[in-house]
């Protein structure tokens, strides 16, 4: 009798205990092997496994523009053990896709923003413009003008017709199937702009295969501290900033919430995963609530702009 009930205190005391995970733990990203949500993805795994105590492994759910996997996320068990790794495209979705399979703001709860980071305007160099002005003077003298992206809705969509509204320019869209066939072409000089993260296009400015006009920001960036802010090149309207973050289905408990969200904190806080993520020029993690804040406050600026410019998916 005593052995049985030495048995049960002691299963009584680890059920007490800190919460572990068990088995594997899934971070979806809504993307193809390879690009930036990938590797960032990638980054952190390995940590949180460790801080977990569980098989984290990196399932990619590409299609949709993101919508597949974070449907996906959105309809699985909430248990802490699928778990979507988002960005801004996220919101961006919302407003492009006209009947989404779920609601951004209630069916997927934010964990931890990892960071942050810097969108940039490059012009092929071919084109004969160096400064914002010079950029915007080209565009409103009306010379047909364009912009690649990687697709109908992506970041790098939205951000090209952002710079139209702030310049009053009217830049023609030209979708690509990705971020690297569309700096191809403006490297060949077949399209005349592209927008995307500062981490993406810095190699190519450093090695002056495209040239740099603005940051889409009201600060410059560190990584190109000579190219002018939207904010001192009279563009204050031109401001986008991606982000790279962690959710979870919204009806996962919330002592499993916590659980997840101060575990992402001790990962991002890890001195050589920071220097990674910073490396790829990320910056300024948010815990849940700020997450939360920052998620609605990007949905109630940017849907109703896509919106209004009528920029759809289908």
């Amino acid at each position: 009798m005593q052995r049985v009930f030495a048995a049960a205190l002691c299963a009584a005391l680890l059920m007490a205990g800190p919460a572990r995970a068990e088995g594997v733990v899934k971070l979806v990203v809504p993307f193809a092997p390879g690009g930036p949500v990938d590797q960032v993805a990638r980054l952190v795994a390995p940590d949180l496994s460790a801080e977990l105590g569980a098989t984290v492994v990196v399932e990619n759910r590409g299609g949709a523009g993101g919508t597949i996997g974070a449907n996906a996320v959105a309809k699985a068990a909430p248990d802490g053990q699928t778990l979507l790794v988002a960005t801004l495209g996220y919101v961006m979705s919302a407003g492009t896709t006209p009947h989404l399979p779920y609601d951004p703001r209630k069916d997927l709860t934010p964990l931890y923003l990892f960071g942050q980071v810097q969108s940039l305007l490059v012009v092929r160099n071919s084109l004969g413009v160096s400064t914002p002005a010079e950029l915007v003077k080209l565009a409103k003298s009306g010379a047909p003008l364009s912009y690649g992206s990687s697709g109908v809705g992506s970041t790098m969509h939205i951000g090209g017709e952002l710079f139209n509204i702030a310049a009053g320019a009217k830049a023609t869209h030209v979708p690509y199937r990705g971020a690297a066939p569309a700096l191809i072409d403006l490297i060949a000089g077949r399209v005349d702009m592209v927008n995307a993260d500062v981490p993406v296009l810095q190699p190519y400015v450093k090695d002056g295969r495209v040239k740099a006009i603005v940051i889409y920001d009201t600060q410059r960036s560190p990584y190109l501290p000579d190219v002018p802010s939207a904010q001192e090149a009279g563009l204050p309207a031109l401001q986008m900033s991606n982000w790279y973050g962690a959710l979870a289905p919204a009806a996962t408990p919330l002592a499993t919430r916590q659980r997840l969200e101060q575990a992402f904190a001790k990962v991002i806080a890890k001195p050589e995963l920071a220097r990674k993520l910073a490396d790829a020029g990320l910056s300024g993690p948010l815990g849940a609530a700020d997450f939360q804040a920052k998620l609605n406050a990007d949905l109630d600026r940017w849907v109703p702009m896509i919106r209004q410019a009528g920029i759809r998916t289908e």
